[in-house]
């Protein structure tokens, strides 16, 4: 099967891809506007880049039946910061309800029963219920396009880490087991990192013998 990507639709696109690219952590993503409104969503277009400097790259992409831009980034555009939580599958339902299309001016952490808790070198909050969250500035916000399914990549750097100490191991890391992310596939599919499907692959000891040879 080959699929021939301008000959399909953006939601054929999109489709496709988030079904083939998988699975995508989520971040849950904390803005807030110029006026002090905070909005809640998340993102499954997310990863870390950099570690030094420490870089996240998520991306809120323009409504597909519109080309609209969703209330994230007009925030960012506006502020500059955002806090991310990452998901795991103690908050997943409540991650769901936050993804729904809210008006402008809603508090998605109050629709979603999650609670609010002050950042301390940004202006939005971060999500309590959360194991991991992260406050980070806008470096750079760079546009894909203006037609609907249009990414805006969001290059942030992290200034702070919060850490939960319950999905710590023995020698204070953490342990994916206790932690339980969950990943983000296509359509309303999800899975769920538990210890039933993880497993460990050491790194290889130099190189392979039979390249040696």
């Amino acid at each position: 099967m080959i699929l021939n990507m301008p000959d399909l639709s953006a939601a054929e696109k999109q489709g496709w891809l988030l079904s083939a690219v998988a699975p995508r952590p989520i971040a849950l993503a904390s803005t807030i506007s110029r006026d002090g409104k905070v909005n809640l969503s998340p993102f499954s277009f997310f990863n870390v880049f950099s570690s030094e400097p420490p870089i996240l790259i998520f991306s809120p992409s323009r409504r597909i039946r519109d080309a609209s831009r969703k209330h994230t980034l007009i925030n960012i555009e506006e502020v500059g910061q955002v806090a991310i939580s990452i998901v795991d599958a103690s908050i997943l339902d409540q991650v769901n309800m936050a993804s729904a299309e809210y008006p402008d001016g809603v508090n998605e952490f109050t629709c979603a029963g999650f609670t609010e808790i002050k950042s301390t070198k940004i202006r939005p909050p971060f999500v309590a219920e959360s194991k991991i969250s992260m406050e980070c500035k806008v470096i750079e916000l760079k546009p894909m396009g203006r037609m609907g399914g249009a990414g805006n990549l969001i290059i942030c750097e992290v200034l702070v880490m919060h850490v939960n100490e319950s999905i710590l191991d023995e020698n204070h890391k953490i342990c994916p087991v206790k932690f339980g992310q969950v990943g983000r596939l296509g359509g309303d599919w999800y899975c769920n990192m538990d210890e039933f499907i993880l497993f460990k692959l050491p790194k290889p000891d130099g190189i392979p013998e039979k390249l040696n040879s």
